[in-house]
């Protein structure tokens, strides 16, 4: 331990806003033992880490592997036999897709046509097959899916003597580097997958939002490099395997590719997501929750977010609020404007609100009909002005002090001011 984290209002709100984005799937004492780890100074660098760290949790994994299933299937035609087949060893991270993945509406939408399999090569009339998709959850490096390729009678050389041409990978997340890795050897192969850059990308890294990216990489090389998490003997990966610098974790496992910093362990070090996790089921987005502090004093200063008309409405000689639009929808939408505006794109988008491609579409057809964005789904007048009037609109309410305590949201976690005796 580096230091001892001391409790104030201001941290507890700091701990508390960071428990929506990891979806509840740790508890909050367990984010002070971690943030212990660092030197007092680097305590507010390592939550700015974490405020663009993406979980997982079942319910979104299911959800994630049914959008992109559903999106491969689109050009496969009813009737054609297709082969999925969880590739790695038996036991590791990519065999546990097939329990969700069977689940999804997706797939018992075609399962007459689809074979879910680990062992090709026992494989009933395989000529029989048109497709292949290749699943996992995670794709870093993609060095792992070279190797199942590649190697000496392969399922490479078993798809070319079935004359089975069409090859797909399913994957949760790739990394963007991974995905140009396999590209490279294999032009051949689709990818249906969202996307990430690496965390420390000079240029698309989500970091560069919050700002102090430089100094969120310096401390996590600092510590990362006295952290021996590999192999006989130990050796260090302050950014991943493979220096993949990813910033995931799974409700099933961490992969070895996030910044060790996270999941790694010693006798000084304590892990926030070890390589192994529980299931967390809570799907709240740390960013949106800093739009909502807009959204949230709309509502106390009884204006519509949107058209800045009162929402109090005098019914039975008593005063009510009718709220038509400071709704989770257009929470979303703000936090689109706002980073639209900003000029970021769709890849960064989504890595920041913790969404998939089509959750992101959903919420450009609501900006759209709105008229904040037009059909090429770049920002109009309208949008740019909406967004400085809100700002106008906010901005009595913005600077006093109460107001981010006033206006916390209600099913918030609660944390009291001691831990096990921490206070």
């Amino acid at each position: 331990m580096a230091h001892e984290y001391k409790l104030d209002k201001h941290k507890i709100t700091k701990i508390g806003n960071l428990l929506p984005r990891l979806k509840h799937a740790v508890e909050p004492i367990k984010i002070i033992s971690w943030l212990e780890n660092f030197e007092e100074d680097e305590v507010d660098l390592a939550i700015d880490l974490l405020s663009v760290y993406e979980y997982i949790p079942f319910d979104e994994f299911m959800f994630r592997l049914n959008d992109l299933l559903k999106e491969i299937l689109k050009g496969i035609p009813k009737g054609e036999k297709i082969i999925i087949f969880p590739y790695g060893k038996v036991g590791k991270s990519g065999t546990l897709v097939t329990y969700p993945l069977k689940n999804t509406t997706s797939f018992k939408g075609r399962e007459k046509d689809i074979l879910l399999t680990h062992d090709f090569i026992n494989v009933e009339n395989p000529k029989g097959f048109d497709h292949i998709i290749f699943l996992d959850d995670f794709i870093g490096s993609g060095k792992t899916f070279y190797k199942e390729f590649s190697k000496p009678e392969s399922i490479q050389k078993w798809l070319k003597d079935n004359s089975i041409g069409n090859i797909y990978i399913l994957s949760t997340i790739i990394m963007i580097e991974g995905r140009d890795f396999i590209l490279k050897k294999f032009p051949q192969v689709r990818i249906f997958s969202e996307e990430r850059n690496k965390i420390f990308d000079k240029k698309l890294s989500p970091l560069h939002i919050i700002g102090n990216a430089k100094k969120i990489e310096d401390i996590t090389l600092k510590h990362g490099n006295n952290l021996s998490v590999f192999g006989y003997p130990p050796y260090v990966a302050p950014y991943g395997f493979d220096n993949s610098q990813s910033l995931v974790s799974f409700f099933h496992c961490t992969p070895n590719n996030t910044l060790s910093v996270v999941w790694g362990k010693s006798k000084n070090w304590k892990p926030l997501f070890p390589r192994r996790a529980n299931i967390r089921m809570d799907e709240a987005r740390e960013f949106k929750k800093g739009i909502a502090f807009y959204i949230g004093i709309c509502n106390k200063l009884g204006i519509d977010l949107y058209t800045g008309k009162s929402i109090i409405k005098i019914k039975q000689n008593k005063s009510v609020r009718k709220i038509n639009h400071n709704t989770k929808q257009d929470h979303s939408v703000v936090a689109l404007l706002f980073l639209k505006n900003k000029g970021y794109d769709n890849l960064i988008i989504c890595h920041l609100l913790g969404i998939t491609r089509e959750e992101l579409k959903l919420i450009y057809i609501e900006a759209k009909r709105l008229s904040f964005v037009d059909k090429r789904y770049d920002l109009t007048t309208e949008g740019v002005k909406f967004l400085q009037v809100l700002k106008q609109k906010t901005k009595p309410e913005n600077f006093r002090k109460e107001t981010k305590y006033s206006l916390r949201v209600k099913n918030e976690f609660y944390i009291p001011g001691t831990f096990n005796g921490l206070t």
